[in-house]
């Protein structure tokens, strides 16, 4: 397994993102060598409007990963239902051995994520699910890196 040198919150922000919310086409790599995380969008004046990226620094990045395909690795952001996937995994965890907050909190999922906080109306509630979210998204990012062949060092 190769070790490489990682920008943790780069990363979790590439692999966590809600790619069917996304505005403009765009992927993210990582530079396998240096560890770098980059975007890049398929209309380059897309990244410019959308991330502040110039459209010459956009084209130069995709040019770069087509050269050699090999030397990056694509960080697929999840789906929608993904994240609905981890909410309902978190109702279902033991995060609190209060069973009334518990089945409170449950009753309060209705299909939107949004609307689960906002029905719970609980910050504390909200924040273990936030806890919980970020625990399980580093650790899915970690199982994708090792599938690939990585031991990611933090950073």
């Amino acid at each position: 397994m190769r070790k490489i040198s990682v920008d943790e919150f780069m990363f979790i922000e590439a692999f966590q993102r809600d790619e069917d919310f996304e505005h403009y086409p765009q992927s993210t790599y990582l530079d396998l060598k240096t560890g770098e995380v980059f975007w890049v969008f398929i209309e380059d004046d897309d990244a410019e409007m959308w991330a502040g990226i110039e459209p010459e620094e956009n084209a130069t990045l995709r040019e770069k990963v087509e050269a050699a395909p090999e030397m990056y690795l694509e960080i697929r952001g999840r789906n929608h239902g993904e994240h609905h996937d981890i909410l309902r995994e978190f109702l279902n965890s033991n995060w609190t051995d209060d069973e009334e907050l518990r089945v409170k909190a449950q009753e309060a999922y209705s299909g939107s994520i949004g609307g689960w906080k906002a029905e719970v109306n609980d910050q504390n509630v909200v924040n273990a699910y936030f806890d919980f979210r970020d625990r399980k998204i580093k650790e899915l990012a970690e199982e994708f890196l090792h599938e690939h062949d990585i031991q990611p060092i933090w950073r």
